[in-house]
């Protein structure tokens, strides 16, 4: 009987003393992603003019003064009363100088003009890109209406909507002359965006 104890005790402590099985231990929690900084704005805040609208604007946009803050939340938005319809005027510390009219309804966005600042077209066309970097060709623009007449209004085929308007500095007249491609390459300037809801 004795034998069998001993032996039993040896045998408990093998067992003791042989390799642990770990129990089930739980993992450190991972750490997860550190948490997105935003970044900071640096520089103008561009408006991008495409056949869509502007930015966030177009055809759907309410046109009131406290909806276009929304959209320009450091800028001076002002409604502008000289006769009939109302226009909106949007104006930044950066230079950005945005004219929006109403439309067919009168509550809506009908036209938005982009004539200062930071505003580019589609292809990231700058105000001030000459004729040559701008790729148009006469066949594609029309002259310019009333006020406007020593101005072209240019669209890319496929785009009737965005209208690059194009001064002309060294154009002398008369308004309705043809103009030679040899006098836009060396003057015509990009001054504005127009886009046009209707």
């Amino acid at each position: 009987m004795r034998a069998l104890l001993s032996i039993a005790a040896v045998g408990l402590f093998l067992v003791a003393c042989g390799p642990q099985t770990p129990g089930s231990v739980e993992p450190a929690p991972e750490a997860g992603p550190e948490p997105a900084q935003s970044r900071a704005v640096v520089g103008p805040i561009l408006i991008t003019f495409n056949e869509m609208g502007a930015g966030e604007i177009n055809g759907a946009t309410p046109l009131t003064v406290d909806r276009i803050k929304g959209h320009f939340p450091n800028a001076e938005v002002q409604r502008e009363r000289n006769g009939e319809p109302d226009i909106i005027t949007i104006r930044r510390p950066d230079g950005l100088r945005v004219d929006l009219h109403p439309g067919i309804d009168p509550k809506r966005v009908g036209r938005i003009l982009g004539r200062g600042g930071p505003v580019v077209g589609p292809l990231g066309e700058e105000l001030g890109t000459g004729w040559i970097a701008a790729g148009f060709t006469p066949d594609l623009c029309v002259r310019g209406q009333e006020g406007s007449a020593l101005t072209l209004v240019c669209y890319r085929p496929g785009e009737p909507r965005l209208g690059y308007i194009f001064v002309l500095p060294d154009f002398e007249g008369p308004a309705d002359s043809v103009l030679s491609e040899a006098l836009l390459e060396k003057g015509a300037r990009l001054s504005a965006f127009v886009w046009t809801a209707d």
